[in-house]
């Protein structure tokens, strides 16, 4: 029988490599421009409601030129009446600028330019440039939109006031699409409205910036800003909205697809063999730990979400780094 499951799994492992090669992924960008370009049609005819919340939409770029593209036509496909993109160019050496212009005249972009300096200086640079917005939202430009996203996130946000809505991911690399497993319990309760930290321990497990909507003046009051030069920069930014939040809410729906990149270089959250990107994440969790004890004096958590943050690092964090059981096991454990 074990010998059976081995076989089953080389060749369910081989399936995914070859539906992931690049020729797929182009081939899932094609059918997903196809997608987002039928939306783009319907949305010209089908006028969204006027008015509605101002939303500031951030989006780091840099050398993303063969992605590009179905980003901002997934923007295109959002058919909300008053969005405007904060696109801030790091320093990028190749075609993404001109790329970005041809979509200047269909979407409402501001274009910040700077030497390169990371993702956390991009987005960081693109929140200081929002003067006053009802609502802001990150947008990684080699990942996408589902259509028409950005208004169910408005209208759950407008509905319970809560200070931001997050909801599911999905993730793609070549034309397997899945949810995330990794953030499995956070969504399995289905829609959740005006929860907090300390009732929903698991989101802990999802720590990413791009698949979250926030009301501006929480995210300004609280003072938010990632990190500089530093790998998974999301993690403790978005443990502190956690802690902050007097509530927020869960979507179970995806919203946001999350690119695995299969051509030319991989993204920061791919290189999980490399010793800096361990140390940074080892370095970056262990703040996160410090954060939780901290809410847990302050009675914005409790012990379950030590526990649940035990439970992230020992099933997904050392998923990822199987040769690092010594160090994660010592984070994991809960005096």
């Amino acid at each position: 029988m074990l010998e059976f499951m081995s076989v089953t799994t080389r060749i369910l492992r081989a399936g995914y490599a070859f539906l992931s090669l690049p020729f797929f992924a182009r081939l899932s960008d094609f059918l997903l421009n196809a997608e987002f370009g039928l939306h783009i049609a319907i949305n010209s005819v089908i006028r969204p409601k006027s008015p509605a919340p101002k939303v500031k939409l951030v989006i780091p770029v840099y050398n993303v030129e063969r992605y590009l593209a179905t980003c901002l036509r997934s923007v295109q496909a959002q058919n909300y009446s008053n969005l405007n993109v904060i696109l801030v160019d790091d320093g990028s050496t190749d075609g993404s600028r001109r790329i970005a212009q041809q979509f200047q005249r269909k979407l409402k972009i501001t274009f910040i330019q700077q030497p390169n300096a990371g993702i956390s200086a991009a987005r960081n640079k693109g929140i200081r440039a929002i003067k006053q917005c009802d609502y802001v939202m990150f947008l990684d430009s080699d990942d996408s939109l589902a259509a028409n996203s950005i208004s169910q996130l408005v209208r759950q946000a407008e509905k319970t006031g809560s200070d931001f809505v997050m909801a599911d991911t999905r993730r793609t690399k070549g034309v397997v699409w899945v949810k995330r497993i990794d953030t499995r319990a956070v969504f399995s309760q289905g829609n959740i409205e005006r929860t907090s930290f300390a009732e929903h321990p698991e989101v802990i497990q999802d720590l990413t910036a791009w698949n979250r909507l926030f009301r501006w003046d929480f995210y300004k009051n609280n003072q938010l800003e990632f990190p500089l030069g530093r790998f998974f920069e999301d993690f403790t930014t978005m443990t502190a909205a956690f802690v902050a939040a007097d509530s927020f809410d869960v979507l179970a729906k995806p919203i946001y697809n999350w690119r695995i990149r299969t051509e030319g270089s991989a993204s920061i959250t791919q290189q999980s063999g490399d010793d800096i990107n361990f140390t940074h994440r080892l370095e970056e969790l262990r703040k996160v730990k410090s954060m939780i004890e901290n809410a847990i004096d302050t009675g914005k958590a409790t012990r379950a979400n030590l526990e649940a943050f035990s439970e992230r690092v020992l099933h997904h964090d050392l998923r990822l780094h199987p040769d690092k059981l010594k160090e994660l096991s010592e984070l994991a454990t809960i005096d």
